[in-house]
C-alpha cells in the first residue's frame, strides 16, 4: 500500500517537473470573457474580419451578443465552428447550430446562461460577392421625414452635463426655465456647491457619473470614474461614493462611458447601487454597444434614453438645428430627451429659444417626468 502511494508521489512529481499545467476547471474558465477566447481562436484561424457585438439585444431576458465573422474559406468556417464545439464543455455552455441566411457559410449560437453570442461566420469570397452586387445597386435616396400635424404635440425634457467646474456658468443656467436640469460631475471644486444653487433655483439636480470610454487613459473621464478592471467591490464604493459627493440628486446618467456602458456585468452592479436610492437613470448612449438602459431596466429602475446631442458643434446655429430636431422627436414619439452641456453658447441659445417652445409644439418638462 505504502509502495503504491509513494509510486503515485511520484509520478505526480516528474508531471509537474515537465512544466505541465493543470487543465482549468470550468468555473475558472467562465470567468473570462468569452468574447477574447472567440476572438483568439478566429484569429487563429486566420480571420479577415470580425464585427464584434454588432449588436446586443436583450431576448427573453438573455443579452445576445452578435459577431460576425469572415473567414478566408470554408475550410476554415468549419474548423472555427469544430474549435467552438471543442469549448462548449470548459465553459459549461450549450453550442446549437442553427440556419444560415443569406451569404453566410455557417451561424452557431453559443449560450452562457444570461449572455449568448450569435456568431454568424462568411468567408471572404461570398464578402467580396456580396460587396459586387452592393455596389452595382442604385445609390438609396433617404426618404423625406413624415410632416407631423399641427396639433400633435409632445414632451421635451433638456438636461445639461459637466456642471461642476465652474460656478459662473452653473449660475446662468439656474436662470433657464426650471424644467430644464442639470447633470453634475462629481469630486470637483464646485460639485456640492452647484448643487445647492440649482436645487434651491427649483432645477433637478442629477449626477453626471464618470464611466471609463474606449480612449481611456488617453481619454480621462476625471475623477471617481467606473472602470472596467475594478472588481465588484470597486464598482460598488465608487458608486456610492458619487451618489454621496452630490446632493439633492434625483437620478443619474453616465459621463463618458463608450466602454463601461458596453459591459453588462459592471453596469448590473452600477444599477444595483442606484435601484438601492430609488433614484432614475437616463442613458447618454455614448455607443450604440452600451447596455446600460437594459441593466437598469432588469433592476426596475425609471429609465430613458438621449434622443439628441445639442452642442456636439458649439454654435448658435449648429445648437438651433439640434434644438429643432429634438423638438420633432418629441411630437413624433411622444416625448424626447435632449443633451447637452453647461457651455455658455448653450445656455445662451436656450435662453433665447424656449420661450417659444411651446408654440412649436413641445412642452419642457423635467427628465424625471419622461422616464419610465
Amino acid at each position: 500500500m505504502i509502495a503504491a502511494v509513494l509510486v503515485a508521489l511520484a509520478a505526480v512529481i516528474w508531471w509537474v517537473a515537465r512544466g505541465h499545467a493543470p487543465v482549468p476547471e470550468p468555473a475558472a474558465v467562465a470567468r473570462r470573457e468569452f468574447g477574447v477566447t472567440l476572438r483568439e481562436l478566429a484569429t487563429r484561424r486566420g480571420a479577415v474580419r470580425i464585427d464584434a457585438d454588432d449588436p446586443i439585444r436583450k431576448i427573453g431576458g438573455v443579452f445576445v451578443r452578435t459577431w460576425r465573422i469572415t473567414l478566408p474559406d470554408a475550410r476554415r468556417v468549419r474548423e472555427l465552428a469544430d474549435d467552438l464545439n471543442a469549448e462548449a464543455p470548459r465553459w459549461q455552455a450549450r453550442l446549437k447550430r442553427e440556419t444560415p441566411g443569406g451569404r453566410e457559410a455557417a451561424r452557431l449560437r453559443f449560450s452562457l446562461g444570461i449572455e449568448a453570442f450569435d456568431i454568424h461566420l462568411g468567408t471572404a469570397a461570398k464578402l467580396r460577392a456580396a460587396a459586387g452586387a452592393v455596389a452595382k445597386r442604385a445609390v438609396p435616396r433617404p426618404s423625406p421625414r413624415p410632416t407631423l400635424e399641427p396639433n400633435v404635440r409632445g414632451r421635451l425634457a433638456i438636461m445639461l452635463d459637466d456642471a461642476g467646474l465652474r460656478m459662473d456658468v452653473v449660475k446662468q443656467a439656474a436662470r433657464l426655465p426650471k424644467a430644464v436640469a442639470v447633470s453634475i460631475l462629481p469630486f470637483l471644486p464646485h460639485s456640492v456647491d452647484a448643487a445647492i444653487v440649482l436645487h434651491r433655483a427649483g432645477h433637478e439636480v442629477w449626477l453626471h457619473l464618470p464611466m471609463e470610454p474606449v480612449g481611456y487613459p488617453r481619454e480621462d473621464p476625471g475623477p471617481g470614474a467606473v472602470l472596467v478592471t475594478m472588481s465588484e467591490s470597486q464598482v460598488r464604493f465608487t458608486v456610492r461614493s458619487a451618489l454621496n459627493n452630490v446632493p439633492f440628486i434625483v437620478g443619474v446618467n453616465n459621463h463618458m462611458g463608450s466602454k463601461a456602458t458596453a459591459s453588462l456585468r459592471v453596469m448590473t452592479w452600477v444599477m444595483q447601487e442606484i435601484a438601492a436610492r430609488r433614484l432614475a437613470f437616463i442613458d447618454s448612449r455614448t455607443t450604440v454597444k452600451t447596455v446600460a438602459e437594459e441593466a437598469a431596466r432588469a433592476q426596475g429602475i425609471r429609465t430613458g434614453r438621449r434622443n439628441v446631442f445639442l452642442d456636439n458643434v458649439q454654435t448658435p446655429d449648429a445648437i438651433r438645428r439640434q434644438l429643432d430636431e429634438a423638438v420633432y422627436d418629441a411630437r413624433r414619439r411622444g416625448h424626447a430627451i435632449a443633451i447637452g452641456h453647461v457651455h455658455p453658447v448653450t445656455i445662451r441659445v436656450l435662453a433665447r429659444e424656449l420661450p417659444r417652445l411651446r408654440a412649436r409644439g413641445a412642452d419642457l418638462v423635467p427628465p424625471s417626468k419622461v422616464v419610465e
